[in-house]
């Protein structure tokens, strides 16, 4: 599974250089810099797409959510010790192909 976490930290750092970059073109404006005249500082806004905010839920979603399924680690447990879990092999192999399928028509 791949989680774009990633994603936003370049993006943020992406977003932090450009607004570095202006924020130093604007100063050296408001000192005279190259031109000689008195630049004006005005306020930067940077607005995030809805998906970007979707990205940002859905990590901070991630982030809550616990790694492992305790509920259910606890009744494969059980079933174990009382020598009830069994592993279909047919239907497991039918799974682990529809896997396959899946991915190769997504990623062909």
């Amino acid at each position: 599974m791949d989680i774009p976490g990633s994603e936003i930290r370049i993006k943020s750092k992406a977003i932090q250089d450009w607004i570095k970059v202006n924020n130093e073109s604007a100063k050296a404006g408001a000192t005279g810099g190259s031109s000689g005249t008195k630049g004006t500082q005005g306020s930067e806004h940077i607005a995030l797409s809805s998906q970007a905010k979707d990205i940002q839920k859905a990590h901070e979603v991630v982030k809550k959510t616990a790694d492992i399924r305790v509920d259910k680690v606890e009744r494969i447990k059980a079933e174990i010790a009382e020598g009830r879990f069994h592993v279909d092999s047919y239907e497991l192999a039918e799974k682990i192909l529809k896997d396959v399928i899946t991915e190769s028509k997504f990623l062909g």
